[in-house]
């Protein structure tokens, strides 16, 4: 008991010393200003932090007035969204006045029901904007989703997958209103091929190809048998003509389908999970995608190796034109300002909570 009260006073030192070094911090004086008016940013978790990170690397100046309630909610109850106060001039939490064209994100803008569009409004619904997926926060956090990558490389005509495939944990998908298929399902198909391939490790993987034994293979560097650091996952990528777009846990999305389209690699991805991606992904021209194992089987053996380089080369082009115009930073937020001033509902990602708007 009275470790545990140390403990606490320990933490609260610790926040106030933070709290106080943040309410010094005087941003650099910036055309570009966000303001954060939300008052319970904990129900969008990880993609809160997401938003307001593409804002910052965006060139944009956040100011998020808070009291020390709030910051303490922040820094502690979930290590992604306490980044927001975490790292280092990241935002101010002054409360000044601001410039009459700033940028004001409010409570009443967003909704965390992602899914709406498509299972009640046909995919069809309107005057709206879906705060599109990202890489693995820490990637933007630590500086490095944007390391260079050489794009221009000679790539192998395979199918890569990248991925944890723990079973009591991709099987929650099946207790949803979606019916993607889950990755354990994936994997169990695609291990039963002829081609298919478990990858020992990144070392062994270049080996492979540059002897060229992955020609034409389903290679799967599966999480718990192959350590990748996150530095290194779009450089991997990028050897590989196509990455097998698996589900997350409760949804379709998963972050890793970004991470391969930023470096060109096109994705192999089931339809509902194309069309839960804004805007969608087309067949044949950002994406294969297929319907259901059968049609999956009919595109392994008939299509995916039998396409020409200029196809192939076609296709690439146009998924980092994707990655360029949605997913980037500057392309997110340029989508969404313009969303902003046209008044529009913003969906915004708030995993698990998302999933149960569905149910």
């Amino acid at each position: 008991m009275i470790r545990k009260k140390i403990q606490q006073v320990k933490r609260l030192v610790s926040d106030v010393l933070a709290f106080q070094k943040l309410k010094r911090y005087q941003p650099v004086a910036n055309e570009k200003t966000v303001v954060v008016h939300v008052q319970n940013p904990n129900i969008y978790h990880r993609f809160f932090y997401l938003l307001l990170k593409f804002y910052e690397l965006a060139g944009y100046t956040i100011y998020y007035p808070m009291d020390f309630a709030r910051f303490r909610n922040l820094r502690n109850k979930d290590r992604y969204l306490g980044l927001i106060v975490r790292e280092k001039d990241f935002l101010s939490i002054q409360n000044k006045d601001f410039p009459s064209d700033a940028i004001v994100l409010e409570d009443t803008m967003f909704s965390p029901d992602y899914f709406n569009s498509y299972f009640n409004k046909n995919n069809q619904e309107e005057d709206c904007f879906h705060v599109p997926m990202s890489f693995h926060p820490f990637m933007y956090h630590q500086g490095i989703w944007n390391n260079m990558i050489d794009l221009n490389k000679k790539r192998v005509n395979s199918i890569f997958c990248y991925g944890n495939f723990d079973s009591k944990a991709y099987l929650e998908i099946k207790r949803t209103g979606f019916s993607v298929i889950p990755r354990t399902e994936l994997l169990e198909f695609f291990s039963n091929q002829e081609n298919f391939m478990a990858l020992p490790g990144k070392k062994e993987t270049l080996e492979k190809i540059r002897d060229h034994s992955l020609d034409q293979k389903y290679a799967f560097a599966i999480k718990e048998n192959f350590a990748l650091a996150m530095e290194d996952v779009r450089e991997l990528l990028s050897y590989f003509n196509f990455y097998l777009c698996c589900p997350g846990v409760v949804m379709p999305l998963c972050h890793n389908v970004i991470e391969a389209m930023s470096v060109g690699t096109i994705p192999l991805i089931q339809k509902e999970y194309a069309e839960v991606m804004y805007p969608h992904l087309q067949h044949r021209q950002n994406a294969i995608v297929f319907e259901d194992l059968p049609h999956l089987e009919h595109i392994l053996s008939e299509e995916i190796f039998h396409y020409s380089e200029p196809e192939i080369s076609a296709m690439r082009n146009n998924v980092l034109d994707y990655y360029e115009q949605y997913l980037t930073p500057e392309g997110m937020v340029k989508n969404l300002n313009e969303s902003i001033q046209k008044h529009q509902l913003i969906y915004l990602q708030a995993e698990h909570r998302s999933v149960t708007f569905i149910n």
